[in-house]
This record gives C-alpha cells, structure tokens and sequence, in this order.
C-alpha cells in the first residue's frame, strides 16, 4: 500500500545511517530506520513510501533498492 508519493524535496545524495531525513515537496518527512549508504545524486527526484506489513520502505528514483523508514 503506497503510504505518500510524490518528489523529495531539493537535493538528494542516497541513503547513508539512521539520521538521514528525506522531506518530500509537499512538507511530509521520513527518517531513514537501518543503516544502508548507497550514494546516488539526483535533483528532486521521484519517491514513494510503500507499507509492507509492519515496515515501510522509501523508493526513490535512480537507486536499485528500497530502505526502510519512519515518519519523522
């Protein structure tokens, strides 16, 4: 189930620990839940937060993987 979606706000530079935030265009924000550092650069680009079960993963476009977060 898509959760929020739309683009995230500014500059994004990947995923990288715990204390990364992604702001979506529109003022809604995650905090990224496990360390996982995948380095990708991109302006504004396409999200969404999907619910799987109990956990919900970020899906941003350009990067191969999700990676789970909580709401900020």
């Amino acid at each position: 189930m898509i959760v929020e979606q739309g683009r995230l706000k500014g500059s994004f530079k990947g995923f990288k620990n715990r204390d990364t935030l992604f702001e979506f265009a529109h003022g809604k924000t995650w905090r990224q839940a496990e360390y996982k550092y995948n380095y990708h650069y991109a302006y504004m680009p396409e999200a969404k937060v999907v619910q799987d079960g109990v956990e919900c993963l970020l899906y941003v476009e350009g990067m191969d993987e999700p990676v789970r977060v909580r709401r900020a």
